[in-house]
Parts: structure tokens; C-alpha cells; sequence
């Protein structure tokens, strides 16, 4: 009878310690998927705080400077001129229009953590009609796109996550 009750508890046992090891092999994928989503959710704030910032500026350098309505196109900056105006525009507190984040790559750390997030910001002339068509021209609407991910601490054999996220504005005056 008691090797009967050895065999009982060590298969109790080996159950018990199955049963475990799946347990703890969700509860740490779980943890996995709730630190990916707090990045993305800080990754979303820093995005949104550097839109916030470029809506609150001149639609072109042209527009910033001169309380005349602009009616024509080819009076704003050319495409291929599109991001800062110049060397006194070294962060981003000294921009004055819209298309000065073109070609700007800005790492943060975020308050609180360790972690740093890079984001990536492109802005072109696109059609008024068609905001996803980039115009090779100059029209009285642009689109910034950024793109963001956590760059540190790097992503240790798992997908990085990257936020992409685009705004478009407008130059309209009314007289």
C-alpha cells in the first residue's frame, strides 16, 4: 500500500508542476504584451505632442511672415526646399512653419522610464483632392508623416512595433 501512495503523490506531483509551468508560461507572455502596449502608448502620446506642435504653425514661410493672403501657389516654398529655413532653426521650439520638421529625426526619452523613443518626420505638397496622392508640385495643402518606435532598450529578438501616423494642413485666408 505505501508504494502505491509514493506513485500517487509523484504523479500528483508531476501534474501539479505541468500545470505550473503552463500557468507561468502564460502569466510571462502576458507580461510581454502588457509592456508592448505601454511603448505604443508612449510612443502615441510623444507623436501626438510633436502634431499638436506643428499644427500650431504657419502653413509656409511665406504665410508666417505676411498678413497678405497668398493666391498664388508658386509663392510658397519649392518642394525641393521643403524642411528648416536655416541654421537658426535648430530645434524644434525654433520652427516657424509646417514643412520645417521635413527630414528631422528626434530621439526622446520618455519621462518616468528609461526607454527612448526615435521618430522619423517627412512632409510633402499633396493634392487637395486626394490627401494620399504627393503632389510634385506646389499646392495650398501638405501632409507630415511621422514614424516612431522605442529605440532603446533595444528589442531583443521580437518585432519592433512602429507607430506611423499622418496630419495634413491647409493655407486658406479669409480677407
Amino acid at each position: 500500500m505505501q508504494s502505491n501512495h509514493t506513485l500517487l503523490t509523484i504523479g500528483a506531483f508531476i501534474i501539479l508542476m505541468t500545470v505550473l509551468q503552463g500557468f507561468y508560461r502564460i502569466l510571462w507572455s502576458s507580461s510581454d504584451d502588457v509592456a508592448d502596449a505601454q511603448d505604443m502608448i508612449l510612443a502615441t502620446t510623444i507623436a501626438t505632442s510633436y502634431l499638436e506642435v506643428a499644427q500650431g504653425l504657419a502653413f509656409d514661410e511665406v504665410t508666417d511672415t505676411s498678413h497678405v493672403g497668398v493666391g498664388n501657389a508658386s509663392l510658397l516654398t519649392p518642394v525641393s526646399s521643403l524642411g528648416k529655413d536655416g541654421s537658426a532653426e535648430d530645434s524644434i521650439a525654433a520652427f516657424n512653419d509646417f514643412d520645417d520638421f521635413n527630414g528631422l529625426m528626434v530621439e526622446k526619452q520618455a519621462t518616468g522610464t528609461n526607454k527612448r523613443f526615435t521618430t522619423v518626420f517627412h512632409v510633402y505638397y499633396v493634392d487637395p483632392n486626394n490627401m494620399d496622392k504627393i503632389s510634385t508640385t506646389r499646392t495650398f495643402m501638405k501632409r507630415l508623416d511621422l514614424v516612431s518606435w522605442r529605440s532603446y532598450p533595444p528589442h531583443a529578438g521580437t518585432a519592433m512595433d512602429t507607430l506611423r501616423l499622418s496630419v495634413g494642413m491647409g493655407y486658406f485666408h479669409f480677407d
